[in-house]
């Protein structure tokens, strides 16, 4: 398959990646003598996209640290670089080199799951155990470049998608990427995997395993039994992604591989009777999770303001790479110059008594339920109605800016 050359970085790559890594090391290794440095992440297991170039790495500090606030230590450390301190259940370090992120983050040196202080502790196991049993790298990369072209890669709480982890874990379960595909287009929740066969059947595993834990997807960690590496996958992205296993088995094509940039005029071609609203905001600053949570809570609010108002949307969509776009497809009409604002039962005699006193300068109609008024609309249009919209001071505490493009 030609994309794999595509995805996988050269020889010429990994050697330039390998020199700056080499020398950020030293760097640190400098300054944190007594600590082992472990490089983590799709890097540290070898199933990076070209061009990816996050690095992670896990800085080990001896058991002896316990009792002791290690992140803070690595602050103090490292304080003559500079660093972005992201919150965590344990703080670690960003640094920007370039074109690389490297995340710097502190943990405890453990052999075994059970001594973790920190769920950051038994991450290292995690590359441990990827290393062992990876046998082909590049049947994870195409794994992984299937899931990002198709907005289901990344973990966090906004996306709710498939981890870098679960993708590795998942691929050499099955053995390769069109094993995994074809096994998946048939998948029916819950799927159940214990690789390391911790159980001794389904029955064991569910009455066992935290009920918090359960999801559509029930993937057990290898080196941890009591967790669920896929808890954080959504039901609706386990459909997508089943739905997207039979639509490449249908017709294969390296377009399944290919991020799609956002298309105004393709969307414009596709929707000739809609009209499209796209919107570019500004995220705040703070942590990606915690930002593009509050990012999915704007585009979710106005979409549902759209609705309320009367319009009805035939697609909706956003995107986060340099710049946050949002897009709603919406039917093209103009709305009525009223609109019902609809009050209590009409056998709730009291309460329609107060409906009547709060508008007392309207008439007030009945239909077979309830009482009502009519109210003039302030926009018919769905532009105008947009902008006034976003004012909404909700909207305010969630993106930095927000405008009609």
């Amino acid at each position: 398959m030609d994309i794999i050359n595509k995805i996988s970085p050269s020889k010429k790559e990994r050697e330039a990646v390998n020199k700056v890594i080499d020398k950020f090391l030293k760097k640190l290794k400098s300054r944190l003598k007594e600590c082992e440095l472990l490089i983590g992440g799709s890097m540290g297991k070898d199933s990076w996209l070209s061009g990816d170039h996050d690095v992670d790495i896990f800085v080990k500090f001896p058991k002896g640290y316990h009792k002791r606030d290690i992140s803070k230590i690595l602050q103090e450390r490292l304080k003559n670089i500079k660093f972005n301190l992201v919150h965590g259940s344990r703080d670690y370090l960003q640094i920007n080199k370039g074109n690389y992120l490297f995340e710097i983050i502190p943990v405890i040196n453990i052999k075994k799951h059970e001594d973790a202080l920190n769920i950051t502790d038994v991450s290292p196991l995690h590359v441990t155990w990827v290393k062992k049993n990876a046998k082909n790298h590049n049947e994870i990369r195409l794994t992984k470049a299937f899931l990002k072209a198709n907005n289901l890669y990344g973990a966090e709480s906004y996306k709710k998608s498939f981890s870098g982890y679960v993708v590795e874990l998942l691929t050499i379960y099955y053995g390769n990427f069109n094993n995994l595909v074809v096994e998946a287009s048939d998948w029916k929740e819950p799927v159940v995997i214990d690789i390391e066969r911790y159980y001794k059947n389904k029955k064991e595993l569910l009455t066992n395993l935290n009920k918090d834990k359960l999801s559509s997807l029930i993937l057990i960690d290898p080196v941890q039994p009591d967790r669920n590496a896929a808890a954080s996958l959504s039901r609706e992205k386990f459909n997508e992604f089943i739905g997207l296993c039979n639509r490449y088995l249908r017709n294969p094509s390296e377009k399944f591989f290919v991020e799609k940039k956002f298309d105004l005029n393709g969307l414009k071609n596709k929707y000739k009777k809609y009209d499209i609203i796209l919107l570019k905001a500004k995220e705040l600053e703070g942590k990606e999770d915690v930002v593009g949570g509050k990012l999915l809570k704007a585009f979710n609010y106005v979409k549902e303001r759209i609705i309320k108002e009367g319009w009805k949307v035939k697609e909706a969509n956003w995107e986060w790479n340099n710049e946050v776009l949002f897009y709603y497809v919406v039917e093209r009409k103009k709305l009525s110059k009223d609109v019902i604002h609809f009050g209590p039962p009409k056998k709730l005699s009291e309460h329609v008594e107060q409906f009547r006193k709060r508008w007392k300068n309207y008439r007030v109609f009945n239909d077979t339920y309830h009482v009502y008024v009519k109210l003039k609309r302030k926009h018919r249009d769905i532009k105008p109605s947009v902008k006034n919209l976003i004012k909404d001071k909700y909207l305010k505490n969630l993106v930095k800016d927000i405008k009609v493009k």
